[in-house]
């Protein structure tokens, strides 16, 4: 039940910290989609550690649904999505580690060179143009807990994170948009690995590259 528990905390603190800002442009008539949606993605260190025996964050991958949430007519949207994720680091003694858990997040995105260019059909429906109806800038936050096995049993723990960040929504077809983008992230705590607490991950602030695919269901 820790685990799980665990998971409440970190999603009830992410939804606590979301910034209230965001309430204010929440129009009145909203139009959803239920979606699908892979990741992979693949850290870069911002904030170098001053414990040069860290593990690095190499890449990592999730999937989920997502509920995206839009007015007609503006190129606004707001993407709450429930994921499951996975984290693999490996030590300066080139030993790999993997963690694997649950996150929540809720994204903010705006497409400002195509802002009221809104065709009234999915979002991921792109046409010609791909730059001026693609890209987009976005922020969000969010919370997870990662766990990982190790000799004794598992360790885990919960974290909240913030993020902002651009990308492009390329539309392979109607019902199918693969995204290249980054990411600023930060994070609250740190996560230890290999069950030693001198092995941690060091970089509560960084910036990942991302490739994302996504479809869309009618309903």
């Amino acid at each position: 039940m820790e685990p799980m528990n665990s998971v409440a905390i970190a999603i009830c603190r992410s939804l606590r910290k979301t910034p209230l800002l965001l309430l204010f442009f929440l129009p009145a008539g909203l139009s959803a989609q239920l979606g699908v949606q892979l990741q992979y993605r693949l850290p870069l260190s911002l904030a170098e550690s001053s414990m040069l025996s860290d593990p690095l964050i190499q890449s990592g991958w999730s999937a989920g649904v997502v509920y995206s949430l839009r007015r007609s007519g503006i190129r606004i949207e707001w993407v709450p999505g429930l994921h499951y994720m996975q984290t693999t680091a490996q030590s300066t003694a080139s030993v790999d580690y993997t963690g694997s858990g649950v996150q929540a997040t809720v994204d903010f995105r705006a497409y400002p060179l195509d802002m009221y260019g809104d065709c009234k059909c999915p979002t991921f429906s792109r046409k010609g143009q791909v730059i001026k109806k693609g890209f987009f800038v976005e922020g969000g936050a969010g919370g997870y807990y990662l766990s990982q096995k190790t000799g004794d049993g598992s360790q885990g723990g919960g974290n909240f994170l913030a993020r902002i960040g651009a990308g492009l929504d390329i539309g392979l077809s109607r019902r199918l948009t693969i995204t290249p983008g980054v990411r600023i992230q930060y994070e609250n705590s740190l996560h230890a690995w290999g069950g030693s607490g001198t092995e941690k991950q060091s970089r509560p602030l960084w910036v990942y590259p991302y490739l994302q695919i996504m479809t869309y269901f009618d309903y």
